[in-house]
């Protein structure tokens, strides 16, 4: 025991110091660790923008804090978190944005995901093969702010700072349009479809299409869609006649229309305005309108040639075309007759109102008052032949001055216009009302009375003794012809005769006159001279007597002009 408590005292004593040294400057290190990352924590918090929540279908392609999100290329953000909603039918991405981006979210913003796409009109997003996926942010024209989104599961066609105009289209099919199908003006893409939709309750397929500008300005009011999916053939006289717009429409559709000039409204349309998307050119090229108004027509002639489709002309103008014939039992009479029902078109009428902007129901009413006031007047329908070598027929519309007083029936299902009997049909009744009456005459007595008129007149004419009166006729023509020449020859001298009487008569009193003035001028009438001028003037009477005798002779006898005075 000794030795080992001896061992422990050979040990060194460690040596206890009371003064405390100070700060040691080992812990500087992790004080300006600890202050750096403070630092750098708040600069990475001070940095964030705001947070916005974006649903989506799926999270495909989406990695939490690797996605970037992206405005004109540019990072603006990353995805913080993926998580499903509540009801598990789409999943919620927590977008971190960078600090300033405020400015950018608004009610009408719009995410998608881009990711490579290959469609008929194009591929997309092909540089995601190798940067992998991202979201793209479109800001919109909105005002406000929000934080909640929901993302397009295809990329929009247009963007909100895109230049140029949207425009409505209707059609009765889509057939091969698609979204992003280019839009043609004279075989130069000015445009894209941007959406179709399906209006069940008035069966049409609703279409957008947006026209860059300044190509929007080529659309009017009057302009006419046509699509131009796939290869157009016609067989004619002229041979086999194929158009094709582009291949890029062969292969994924597209729609095409021609802003010529026409005598119709060719104002500039504004955006949004509807037009009819015709199935091609040539149909487009035919009028039509947009609202057709249905009427019945109910025709007692035969409606033989006349078939669904057929047109309806006001004065050559077609209005409308043939929607249905049907035969229906009138409740009044319970005879079968003809009901024709056809629609017209307001946009199409004469007298319609063309105001593109007015509302359909507004258009409808002015159309129906107008034409209520037409049918009034005498506006009738008829059938017209339309072809004569095919047959076909139409329904015309025009005013009949004849026409008595009518009105449009409403009472029915579809409204009644008033109907006149067509050309054909009267030409027809006519012919039969001529037939009747000539039934109805005794031809059997006329044609026995004409043969007896007839036989009087050949005895006539073959009697002798009427050809030996002919002859006398002629004889006695002959000499007053003869009587008449010689009448001529010898009037013609006498009248001479008494004509330079007349004149000699004339200038006789002429001379008379003057002498009598130079006589007043020189003597008086007591003396010698005066006496002479009395027996000139008495000569001169005397003259004149005689003359008057002459006449008053042959007035009473005119034959003397001939035959000379009697002795």
């Amino acid at each position: 025991m000794t030795e080992g408590n001896s061992k422990f005292e050979e040990l060194p004593e460690a040596l206890v110091s009371t003064d405390h040294p100070g700060f040691s400057f080992i812990w500087l290190v992790p004080l300006v660790a600890l202050i750096i990352g403070a630092v750098l924590i708040y600069k990475e918090y001070s940095s964030l923008g705001p947070v916005a929540h974006i649903q989506f279908q799926s999270a495909e392609g989406l990695t939490p804090k690797k996605t970037e999100i992206k405005y004109r290329d540019v990072v603006i953000g990353k995805i913080k978190t993926v998580q499903f909603s509540q009801d598990l039918s789409h999943v919620v991405v927590e977008a971190q944005l960078n600090k300033g981006m405020e400015v950018l979210l608004s009610p009408k913003t719009r995410f998608w995901v881009v990711r490579p796409r290959i469609g008929a009109t194009g591929a997309s997003g092909i540089n995601t093969l190798f940067s992998g996926a991202y979201i793209a942010m479109d800001p919109g024209n909105g005002d406000g702010y929000a934080e909640s989104f929901v993302g397009l599961e295809e990329p929009p066609k247009i963007l909100s700072d895109a230049k140029g105009r949207s425009f409505r289209l209707r059609a009765n099919s889509l057939g091969s349009i698609s979204v992003g199908s280019p839009v043609y003006h004279r075989q130069i893409q000015v445009g894209e479809v941007t959406g179709y939709r399906l209006v069940p309750d008035q069966g049409y397929v609703a279409l957008d299409v947006f026209i860059n500008a300044p190509n929007d300005k080529l659309v009017r009011r009057n302009t006419r869609f046509w699509n131009v999916s796939g290869m157009d053939m016609e067989v004619s006289g002229g041979g086999l006649k194929v158009e094709l717009e582009s291949l890029m429409s062969l292969l994924a559709g597209g729609v095409a229309f021609d802003a010529s000039l026409t005598l119709g409204d060719d104002q500039s349309a504004a955006e949004g305005t509807v037009f009819q998307l015709y199935a091609s050119r040539t149909e487009s090229q035919e009028k039509t309108g947009q609202l057709s108004l249905p009427y019945v027509l109910y025709f007692d002639d035969s409606v033989r040639g006349l078939s669904i489709g057929a047109p309806v002309e006001f004065r050559g103008i077609p209005v409308g075309k043939v929607l249905d014939i049907s035969l229906e039992k009138n409740v009044t009479d319970g005879l079968v007759r003809i009901a024709v029902l056809v629609g017209l078109e307001p946009e199409l009428i004469p007298f319609g109102n063309k105001d593109p902007a007015s509302d359909q129901e507004m258009r409808k009413a002015f159309f129906q008052e107008t034409l209520e006031k037409m049918v009034a007047k005498g506006l009738r329908a008829r059938l017209m032949m339309g072809n004569l070598l095919s047959g076909q027929l139409i329904v015309d519309m025009d005013f009949d001055q004849e026409a008595g007083l009518a009105s449009i029936d409403y009472s029915g299902k579809y409204p009644v216009l008033p109907t006149t009997p067509g050309s054909l049909s009267s030409i027809t009744n006519s012919l039969v009302a001529i037939l009747g009456k000539l039934k109805r005459l005794p031809l059997e007595e006329m044609g026995t009375h004409f043969l007896n008129v007839s036989e009087g007149l050949d005895v006539l004419v073959n009697d002798a003794t009427l050809q030996n009166s002919l002859q006398n006729l002629s004889l006695v023509l002959q000499r007053a012809e003869r009587i008449l020449s010689v009448v001529e020859n010898k009037t013609s001298p006498l009248m001479n005769e008494i004509t330079s009487l007349s004149l000699d008569a004339r200038k006789m009193v002429q001379q008379a006159e003057r002498t009598l003035d130079a006589l007043a001028k020189t003597t008086s009438d007591q003396g010698s001279m005066g006496g002479e001028l009395i027996n000139t003037m008495r000569e001169l009477a005397a003259a004149a007597r005689a003359v008057k005798g002459v006449a008053d002779y042959l007035e009473r006898h005119p034959e003397a002009l001939l035959q000379g005075k009697a002795r």
